[in-house]
């Protein structure tokens, strides 16, 4: 497996293509990465919220690693990253190893964590949870 490293300086000079695209790229993306060029303030100076998020493959505890709870290793024991490979943010959890550029934003200050984020009776459908976590249709 191949692992990519990005560098800060990258991601910032990455912002500053999108932002020159400006009219050929979609508003997101260049709110984005004009908030990215100012430290998450967008034009007018208000906060930018930037949410990421995992789908597809994305194992959620392979990714914030709860590495000081014993169920998380009882419970995966071929699948759980070993506690001396995770990247702590507390005493509790941390980031997987190859995440270390969103360690370096966390220790920043820039990056906050919001797990287990649902919606209120979910519906046992895939594909309907789906849409209505992506569209937020009732």
């Amino acid at each position: 497996m191949t692992s990519i490293r990005i560098s800060r300086r990258r991601v910032l000079q990455q912002a500053s293509a999108l932002t020159s695209l400006g009219l050929t790229i979609p508003a997101f993306l260049t709110g984005t990465a004009q908030a990215l060029e100012s430290n998450g303030r967008g034009p007018s100076g208000e906060r930018v919220l930037v949410l990421v998020q995992l789908a597809g493959g994305n194992d959620g505890l392979n990714t914030l690693v709860p590495y000081a709870d014993d169920i998380y290793y009882r419970s995966r024991p071929k699948l759980s990253i070993a506690k001396d490979d995770v990247l702590a943010i507390d005493d509790y959890c941390g980031f997987h190893s190859e995440m270390y550029a969103i360690k370096e934003l966390w220790d920043a200050g820039l990056l906050s964590m919001v797990q287990n984020v649902g919606y209120p009776n979910p519906d046992l459908s895939h594909f309907r949870s789906t849409e209505i976590w992506e569209t937020g249709s009732p």
